[in-house]
């Protein structure tokens, strides 16, 4: 792939890989620096990439992996400031949460391929053939991410949702 070849593709797929960085990582912050260091990763690689049969595909699983990777990295560090604040304080956690909120959190602990599948339908409005070649995974296995990601969030919330709509 010539120079001109690669800057055209990155023209082309920035605002794209954007969007799928930030509605993974929810910080437009940490999406730009995944985007850069995804580009900069492909960029050194470029030799490579004539070997892709689909580029677009190609740079959107690309970041898709970084973007795993910063996650997991973000979860071990909450899971150690949590460990540091259970036992640097014995104050009961405050129990009212607003239900934005808690579904926030919950969707967060949801598995990756749920969580992202269900963001990606229900939030961002992608399609299931958009969030197969996003993920690169077949159609049916999004439809059981999206379906067991709102069982799970459904059986959290049932109580409040029943409690609110009465």
């Amino acid at each position: 792939m010539t120079n001109r070849e690669f800057e055209q593709l990155i023209i082309n797929q920035k605002d794209k890989l954007f969007r799928f960085a930030f509605s993974t990582l929810k910080n437009g912050a940490d999406a730009q620096d995944a985007v850069q260091e995804v580009v900069l990763k492909l960029w050194k690689n470029r030799s490579s990439l004539d070997r892709a049969k689909n580029l677009e595909s190609y740079c959107l699983n690309a970041v898709k992996n970084y973007c795993f990777d910063v996650l997991r990295k973000q979860k071990q560090q909450q899971n150690y400031e949590q460990n540091i604040l259970i036992d640097a304080t014995t104050e009961p956690a405050i129990d009212q949460v607003d239900l934005v909120e808690k579904l926030k959190k919950e969707l967060y602990r949801l598995p990756d391929q749920q969580r992202l599948a269900v963001s990606l339908k229900d939030i961002e409005g992608f399609d299931y053939t958009e969030i197969s070649e996003i993920l690169g995974q077949n159609i049916e296995t999004i439809r059981v991410n999206v379906s067991r990601g709102r069982k799970k969030l459904y059986e959290l919330f049932k109580e409040e949702l029943k409690d609110a709509y009465q």
